[in-house]
């Protein structure tokens, strides 16, 4: 065997050295080999390519979700949620402040008139012990008051005999004295008045008096003179005639100065007098003003005092009503219904007028609304029946019924609010729910399912898938239908459109799909 294989190995060897040139080329012969094997290479991945061509170009194009354009039924339904009212609600409230020991009842339960809601700890409320703190705070000050030592007896006994003096009689007395002060006033006024007449009469006639009596001494002094000159000359007669007019003057002089004397003690005497007057009327005025001052302070004294007296008679009426209408040991219900909210736990404290539960009278509607377009309201009438939107959470019993369809207040224009009748165990005020109404169904032609139509600036429109054969396989385009809605419900929308009716439209896609493109099947 190794002699066999050396002997190969030397045929084999002798063989490439025929082949390989001396000069190192290669021969003719193996270019054509090598050229012949490239393009057998080529050709193979060229056939490889075009056989799986349609499988790689379909694994870059979106997948899409299709589904044939149908005839069937459309039930457009209108849906809201609208937070339940009780129509005529009782509040259950409690006059006072109690503590709540215990709850009787739970929210939806049906009671009757008479049955326990709640129990109050045994105690007085604290509006009846601070009633009680509060009269004797006012009976202390009334009796501060009435005691103080600045009220009058007589307004004390008045006060205290429970007398109301009218405001006519406050009115009587306070016009009398103000009548008294007012006329000694004015006598006051008028004494004063002849005093300030005499005093100013008298110092005008002293100065006339003083100013007559100082005149014949200027006409004295002219006669002194003429006389030393008269005397000089030994006028005999003419001294004679001077001396006899200045004694005549001096007698004027001396009655002049007596009159002016004997007039300032009559005018002395005479505002003397009047002091007198002024002195009387000025102790008059004073005593009518007084007798004023001390009716104001006994009217004002008298007033404020009954009102004090009457407010503690207020008062005690309180406590006494307080104390009628104290709660016993336990709130109970003066009205048969269902409870539909407690407003209290145990432990809690209950305030004045505060409500503390709200019962759903019995025979009392339950009533429920919520806002839609006009357009939607249109397709409805006053007596359409509505169903709860999640079925399951209610009973057999359940009923709603549409009792009016009025102007949003919000949005008259373009909306109105539908309102809902609701008769329902399962149901209580305050709870929220959600209804749905719809009209009866109707049959169309063109039926596409909600998710098919598109949107855009031009208008709604579908994509519809169309095929075109080719050696490699199908080729799918989605393309564009413009299309009018003419009914709509939650899941199909009725359309109007340039289509056979057979067609397949474009639901669902993993990318955005424009008109023109190429899609894959999602089931290819």
């Amino acid at each position: 065997m190794s002699e066999e294989l050396e002997v190969r190995q030397e045929l084999g060897s002798s063989k490439e050295q025929e082949m390989v040139p001396a000069n190192g080329e290669k021969s003719p012969r193996n270019r054509k080999d090598m050229v012949k094997n490239i393009a057998i290479a080529f050709l193979s991945v060229m056939l490889l390519l075009t056989f799986f061509s349609n499988t790689i170009m379909n694994y870059s194009l979106p997948q899409v979700a299709t589904q044939q354009i149908t005839s069937g039924t459309i039930s457009p339904q209108i849906r809201g949620t609208g937070t339940v009212s009780a129509e005529d609600p009782y509040n259950i409230t409690v006059k006072e402040t109690r503590k709540i020991s215990g709850v009787a009842v739970k929210e939806g339960s049906h009671v009757e008139i008479g049955d326990v809601i709640y129990y109050l700890e045994d105690q007085e409320s604290k509006e009846l012990t601070d009633a009680r703190e509060k009269l004797d705070e006012m009976e202390l000050t009334y009796e501060q008051a009435l005691f103080s030592g600045d009220v009058p007896n007589d307004v004390i006994t008045n006060v205290r005999n429970g007398r109301n003096t009218t405001y006519d009689s406050y009115q009587k007395e306070l016009a009398q004295a103000i009548d008294n002060y007012n006329n000694a006033k004015n006598l006051d006024n008028a004494a004063q008045a002849d005093i300030d007449y005499m005093t100013q009469k008298d110092n005008y006639d002293q100065a006339g008096n003083n100013y007559n009596a100082a005149t014949p001494g200027y006409t004295l002094a002219e006669l002194q003179y003429e006389l030393t000159v008269a005397t000089q000359n030994g006028n005999s007669d003419r001294i004679k005639e001077l001396e006899n007019q200045i004694a005549e003057l001096n007698k004027d002089k001396s009655q002049l100065s007596n009159y002016g004397s004997q007039e300032s003690l009559s005018y002395a005497q005479k505002l003397a007098l009047l002091n007198q007057t002024k002195a009387k009327t000025a102790a008059a005025l004073k005593v009518a003003e007084d007798e004023k001052e001390k009716l104001l302070t006994s009217i004002a004294t008298e007033i404020s005092l009954c009102q004090k007296r009457d407010k503690i008679t207020e008062q005690k009426e309180k406590i006494a009503k307080l104390e009628a209408e104290s709660v016993g040991a336990s709130v109970k219900s003066p009205v048969a219904g269902t409870v539909s909210s407690l407003g209290k736990v145990a432990g809690e404290s209950t305030s004045a007028d505060e409500t503390i539960a709200v019962i759903q009278v019995d025979g009392k509607d339950m009533t429920t609304s919520f806002s839609v377009t006009n357009a939607q309201a249109q397709k409805l009438k006053v007596g359409d029946a509505a169903k709860p939107q999640n079925v399951w959470q209610y009973g057999d019993d359940f009923k709603a019924t549409l009792t009016g369809i009025k102007n949003d207040k919000q949005d008259p224009g373009n909306k109105k609010v539908l309102t809902f009748k609701i008769e329902s165990k399962d149901v209580t005020p305050g709870q929220n729910i959600s209804l749905t109404i719809g009209e009866r169904a109707v049959e169309y032609d063109l039926v596409v399912p909600n998710s098919a139509i598109k949107t855009d600036s031009n208008g709604k429109f579908i994509l519809v898938v169309t095929s075109k054969s080719s050696p490699l396989g199908n080729r799918y385009k989605a393309s564009r239908v413009e299309v009018t809605v003419k009914a709509q419900d939650d899941n199909n929308s009725a359309i109007a459109a340039a289509v056979e009716g057979d067609e397949y439209v474009v639901t669902t896609s993993t990318a955005l799909v424009n008109p023109g493109d190429q899609v894959r099947l999602a089931n290819n």
